[in-house]
């Protein structure tokens, strides 16, 4: 547990800021039309009715009636316990803010490996379901864009990260999941992305204990992003996942009915979410499902899939701190209703899953919390190059229009027989002290040299090991790109010999 008082969640107490429609003096009036739970028979047959208009023609079914007391074999996530008999608070996510809370070290740490070791696909699993039913080209640029996608991930980095760091398992640099079908490669692109769209947050919003103020913390963010290209990419590919999952919603929530008793505030939120699918539908569709679950084993591995991201859900509870445990789940739900959408919803079929006020809830904040993670990393890359361009940046010279140039000294004239008679008194000098001196001088550089050489000569010596083991080390990073088939790195040393400098010639 977190004892820290930034890992507290704010509840909110007053019923007032709580929408009237879900006030216990509205939930506990008897008064008016009622009306029984509808069974499945008569969900199927009335689905925009399941009550059969029993509390009247003008009232939103919706917002009475909602399946959250029972789990849909195609939830990608583990419902929340929503009933009557259940015990929860109202929150405000603007109250609680997701940022740094000082949560870390062990607990954090192996939430994160269980999600990365224990619900990451095994190579024994599925051996064939990169090979069955695979198409040879894909259809379209969508399809083509879909797969440069998944490949943008620079493979010579993350076998230089696990070189450099060999206590990092396959599954967390990504190794594993360039040799898995793409449906493996997509589960670990969408864990990955997660992580690093909550690293993102959790160093922009960083508390400066020497301040007390809330600010970005660029070296949290060089640490944990600017160094790993591949999780920034993952975040990308995150993005247009929940984009794509977006715009394919846009035809159910033109018919969805937002119900939080004040009717300009529905009316409001509906053009804004519909705003926001209008958008996500007019970009191009890089994100392409139909490519997925059309092999052999599509009907297993897509069963796999999904109980292996419940998992992540049943995880996501065993989070010490309460801030974080709430934004952790509510991405993760986002996430699953992403993939809900976009793996279970056929907008040409009868069968579409209904969404929960929960779900819809969890994606757009999820869809929110990316759009924050991309523009953070535009400020964070930004601060980062700050620094360079201060030290390139020259302060301009400020020339006046009217001001006139300053006469240039120029030396005196010497005529030719002063100037003769000056080479005359220099020839002409006695030249014994200058004899002298320098004799004294010669015989102190001479002992420098002697110095620098003896420094020269044990400095080498005494660097040789560390020298030798870099050599070594980088030619067996470099032989072992070499025996498993990737490009070679280009050598980072060189032999050579020093080169004299004669400054006499």
């Amino acid at each position: 547990m977190c004892g820290n008082i930034a890992c507290a969640v704010q509840t909110l107490d007053n019923e007032e800021d709580i929408p009237e429609i879900w006030r216990a003096s509205e939930l506990g009036k008897l008064e008016g039309p009622h009306a029984e739970h509808p069974g499945k028979k008569a969900r199927k047959e009335k689905p925009s009715r399941p009550l059969q208009g029993l509390l009247g023609a003008n009232v939103g079914e919706s917002c009475i009636f909602e399946c959250d007391d029972e789990c849909d074999e195609r939830d990608y996530c583990v419902p929340e316990d929503e009933s009557a008999s259940a015990k929860g608070d109202y929150v405000s996510l603007v109250h609680n803010p997701e940022r740094f809370t000082g949560y870390g070290g062990e607990g954090a740490k192996m939430v994160w490996d269980a999600i990365y070791r224990e619900n990451c696909f095994m190579k024994s699993s599925f051996p064939h379901a990169s090979t069955l039913g695979a198409q040879s080209f894909p259809k379209g640029p969508a399809a083509f864009d879909f797969r440069e996608v998944l490949k943008e991930a620079d493979r010579k980095q993350m076998v230089e990260q696990h070189f450099q760091n060999p206590e990092l398992t396959l599954a967390e640099t990504g190794l594993e999941s360039e040799d898995e079908c793409l449906e493996k490669r997509v589960f670990y692109r969408v864990i990955s992305g997660m992580h690093a769209s909550i690293s993102t947050h959790l160093c922009y919003d960083f508390l400066n204990q020497t301040t007390g103020e809330w600010q970005p913390n660029v070296q949290c963010y060089i640490d944990r992003l600017h160094t790993h290209p591949e999780r920034i990419s993952n975040l990308y590919f995150n993005y247009a996942l929940v984009t794509r999952a977006i715009a394919k919603l846009g035809p159910q929530l033109s018919r969805y009915t937002f119900c939080t008793g004040d009717p300009d505030q529905d009316a409001a939120t509906k053009a804004k979410v519909l705003a926001v699918t209008q958008a996500a539908a007019s970009v191009p569709e890089i994100f392409d499902e139909s490519l997925m679950f059309k092999n052999g084993e599509g009907p297993s591995l897509k069963e796999d899939f999904r109980n292996r991201f419940r998992n992540v859900s049943r995880i996501m509870d065993c989070v010490g701190c309460d801030k974080c445990r709430l934004w952790g789940k509510i991405q993760t739900n986002g996430y699953g209703t992403a993939l809900k959408v976009l793996f279970e919803f056929d907008n040409d079929s009868k069968e579409i899953p209904q969404l929960k006020r929960t779900e819809l809830v969890a994606l757009f904040n999820t869809y929110g919390r990316l759009s924050h993670s991309m523009d953070s990393l535009s400020k964070f890359r930004d601060l980062v190059d700050m620094p360079a361009q201060l030290a390139q940046a020259e302060e301009p010279v400020s020339v006046k229009k009217d001001a006139k140039p300053e006469p240039v000294p120029v030396a005196p004239q010497i005529e030719d027989e002063d100037w003769e008679e000056t080479l005359e008194d220099q020839t002409q000098r006695p030249d014994d002290e200058s004899e002298s001196e320098s004799i004294q001088d010669e015989i102190g550089r001479e002992f420098e040299l002697i110095v620098k050489a003896f420094k020269l000569v044990l400095s080498g010596w005494a660097n040789s090991p560390r020298i030798f083991w870099y050599v070594l080390s980088t030619e067996a990073r470099r032989f072992g790109q070499f025996f498993l088939g990737l490009p070679v790195s280009p050598r980072e040393w060189q032999w050579g010999f020093p080169r004299a400098v004669l400054d006499e010639l």
